[in-house]
């Protein structure tokens, strides 16, 4: 087995270009566009963060209604977002979410819990696409 450390890896015709060969070797992918640009877990009733990946703020705009704002923005406003959510300390008991208001630096989640159950929802989303 071989092993490479490095910090860096700059492609050889273009600094950004680092071409990957598919595992049955007949094509190639850019390493850059298959990498997650964005991830955030976090309470949506609250807004509160437990961890982040390129989000600079979390800000609670409703009941279950959170707007993600990303410290680095996409170059294109319509960048895929996948998501899940569900009641805290109940993962069996998914909840609808819905994603709407997408611009370059910023993205919207709303999640909800069954009425009168009085739980918080966790969420979980990540992005894709290409940073500014």
């Amino acid at each position: 087995m071989s092993e490479m450390i490095v910090n860096k890896l700059t492609g050889k015709t273009s600094a950004g270009d680092i071409d990957v060969v598919s595992e049955g070797g007949n094509a190639t992918m850019q390493l850059q566009q298959g990498l997650c640009k964005v991830w955030a877990a976090h309470v949506l009733d609250a807004a509160t963060s437990q961890d982040t990946l390129n989000v600079s703020s979390i800000s609670d705009t409703g009941s279950g209604d959170n707007r993600i704002y990303l410290s680095n923005s996409m170059s294109y406003a319509n960048f895929s977002v996948v998501s899940m959510c569900s009641e805290i300390g109940n993962n069996t008991n998914p909840r609808n979410i819905s994603l709407h208001d997408t611009a370059s630096n910023t993205y919207r989640i709303y999640g909800t819990t069954p009425a009168g159950s009085g739980s918080s929802i966790g969420s979980h989303t990540a992005a894709f696409g290409d940073l500014a």
